[in-house]
């Protein structure tokens, strides 16, 4: 007994310190949503680095030897042979300096998930976890919400939401990837009432926010999340209590977000706005006070069993009865599902913005998204093992894209993405990694009491909505969206019970751990570092007044990251405003060695040969450009007027 004491409270601090480091890796994700989804270096590297000094902790205190889960365990390898294998698609990427970057997202990701499921094994709490999501995104909602009107101009663009993220549809599925952890909490009657109030509050603020962004496939991945989450939850009943308040406060505030996208830009969108705003905090407000009535009706009385049962059938009759009106009303107006589909299927592939004057929702265009899968499928078939190379979609669409589709720089869809860049054995070990983590967490569904089920659902629910959103979209470069549901697959993965996988690693096992451990969080540094350092270095260069000293800034940053072809083509731009022509060209043609298969730094050295008089070269580069992006009008037009000068022009003749 003497020797049991001590150690009691002994385990309980170790399981507080793993929940507060749980928490802290959590709201990573927040402070890069403030910071454009950490879709830049600058946002993205100094979380990168917080994550390798605390799997770095873990490595030291013997915490990965605690990944004692056989399920948790495949999930950790397949994840870890993918950023292995990312790393290794640097040997034949064109552009080495993109494929760094991603290489050092996807280890991003990767350390994330090893963290998350040794702190998990350790004790940590998933409540806490989902309780710093939820709040954590709620408060960036907060905070964002008093800007909109006073900063519209920077904010929105044609009506809709661009958000702390930069992008529209990326602020929508950082502020909805939370929202089942947010009813997941507002529902429990083991959180404190003053968590419910706040959860459900952030789970209106977020959700009317995310309506400003208009973007389709957050509504879809949302409605497909939304039975994953009451088919696996263990309060259902709850569940459809938390999400009315929101669900009421979304229909009757609609008609008013919905008018900020009509209004468009200017003083009528500010004046939009201006509604707006005050409708959505009094809605918060009012499903906070709701949450936090409810909780205190908790903690003095509960319902009978057979009440709860009455009312839990009562509530899926009326739901039912919903479903059925409006099936009955939607084939009055619309007739047959069959056919509707069918249109909808049509417009997109079309791009048929019809609907669109009145709500972006009822618009079914794919806004080009059908020739980016096009190009990701042929960049797959051309390259079927290894891929075109991490992140280098973007020179290969501009080749081989059949239409004009905008500025692009990846598919628009996960799946593509990892078959297109990183071949067939990238796309084997993700699909394999999250295959395992969604087995693992429905594996383990039977054995959970009402809390636990409620938590896997939240957990499941949330990884849903971001596999479906990321299927039309390119969240892997957004860490504020991608971290997240790596902590939620981590929670899938991650033992449910103690007795689970009880006694831990061997001493052999926990040793390589630990190494591993340690190796993951040097290459984090090794990665991080140096493009987090050249970045700041290109920012001081980018603000100088100075010519010679913003050349000499950046210089420092190309010595530190010498594969990017960025930084060379905004030095010959400083060397030629400084008068080094040769200088220029030099860096001009490192750009290109760089990056020899984008049509950009071919352009820009043909434009500056052109500035210069040297009308044969300009014409050379610009041909190849062309060849490299033979869509592009102002390209085309270069070409024929250099050939249209030249001596040997028939023109001329």
């Amino acid at each position: 007994m003497s020797a049991a004491s001590p150690g009691k409270p002994l385990a309980e601090h170790g399981r507080l310190a793993a929940s507060l480091a749980l928490c802290a890796l959590a709201l990573l994700a927040p402070w890069m949503g403030w910071r454009y989804g950490g879709y830049y270096v600058g946002g993205w590297a100094p979380p990168a680095l917080a994550s390798a000094a605390l799997l770095l902790v873990l490595a030291a205190a013997g915490a990965l030897g605690r990944m004692r889960s056989s399920w948790g365990a495949a999930a950790a390898a397949l994840l870890t042979g993918y950023a292995a294998w990312t790393f290794l698609s640097l040997l034949w990427s064109p552009d080495r300096g993109e494929a760094w970057q991603g290489a050092g997202l996807t280890l991003l990701y990767l350390m994330a998930f090893w963290a998350a499921l040794s702190l998990l094994s350790s004790g940590a709490s998933r409540r806490w976890a989902l309780a710093a999501c939820a709040l954590g995104t709620g408060a960036v909602a907060a905070l964002t919400l008093p800007r909109l009107a006073p900063e519209a101009e920077e904010l929105f663009v044609n009506g809709r939401l661009l958000g702390t993220a930069g992008y529209f549809n990326a602020e929508a599925a950082f502020l909805l990837l939370p929202f089942w952890a947010a009813l997941c909490l507002a529902g429990s009657p083991r959180v404190n009432p003053l968590l419910r109030c706040l959860a459900l509050a952030a789970a209106a603020l977020c959700s009317q926010l995310a309506v400003l962004t208009q973007s389709r496939g957050a509504a879809m991945a949302l409605a497909a999340s939304l039975p994953v989450f009451f088919l696996l939850s263990g309060r259902r009943m709850r569940g459809a209590l938390a999400l009315l308040p929101v669900a009421a406060a979304l229909i009757l505030n609609f008609p008013q977000l919905n008018g900020v996208y009509l209004a468009g830009e200017g003083a009528a969108l500010e004046e939009a706005l201006r509604r707006a705003v005050p409708q959505v905090w009094l809605a918060a407000l009012a499903c906070g006070l709701y949450g936090l009535g409810w909780a205190l009706l908790d903690a003095r009385w509960r319902p009978p069993a057979r009440a709860a049962r009455a009312a839990g059938a009562a509530t899926l009759a009326a739901l039912l009865l919903l479903a059925a009106a409006g099936g009955a009303a939607f084939y009055a107006r619309e007739g047959s599902p069959v056919r509707w589909v069918q249109q909808k299927a049509e417009a997109f592939q079309n791009g048929d913005r019809s609907g669109q004057e009145q709500s972006r929702y009822l618009s079914a265009s794919g806004s080009g998204r059908l020739v980016m899968w096009r190009v990701a499928w042929e960049d797959f078939a051309r390259h079927p093992v290894l891929g075109v190379g991490t992140h280098n979609y973007e020179a290969t669409y501009y080749r081989l894209r059949g239409e004009r589709a905008g500025y692009v720089r990846q598919p628009h869809s996960l799946p593509l993405e990892a078959l297109a860049e990183r071949g067939v054995v990238g796309g084997a070990l993700l699909a394999g990694f999250l295959g395992v983590c969604f087995a693992a967490g429905l594996r383990r569904f039977g054995g959970l009491n009402a809390e636990g089920r409620t938590q896997l659902a939240a957990a499941c629910a949330a990884a849903a909505y971001w596999l479906a959103h990321s299927g039309l979209e390119w969240f892997w470069q957004f860490p504020a969206i991608t971290l997240p549901a790596m902590l939620c697959l981590a929670a899938l993965a991650a033992p449910w019970s103690r007795g689970e996988g009880e006694g831990g690693a061997g001493g052999r096992t926990e040793r390589s751990l630990r190494l591993a451990g340690a190796g993951l969080a040097a290459l984090m540094l090794a990665t991080a570092l140096p493009l987090y350092a050249a970045d700041r270095y290109a920012q001081q260069s980018a603000a100088a007044e100075n010519p010679w000293m913003a050349l000499q800034r950046l210089e420092t940053a190309r010595r530190l990251n010498p594969v990017s072809a960025e930084l060379p083509l905004r030095e010959a731009e400083l060397l030629e405003r400084v008068g080094d022509w040769p200088g220029a060209t030099g860096a001009y043609a490192e750009a290109i060695r760089l990056s020899p298969e984008h049509y950009a730094p071919y352009a820009a050295m043909a434009g500056f040969y052109e500035r210069h008089g040297d009308a044969q070269n300009a014409l050379e580069l610009y041909r190849r450009a062309l060849e490299l992006n033979p869509l592009e009008p102002a390209l085309r037009g270069k070409v024929r007027r250099l050939e249209e000068a030249s001596p040997s022009s028939p023109a001329r003749g």
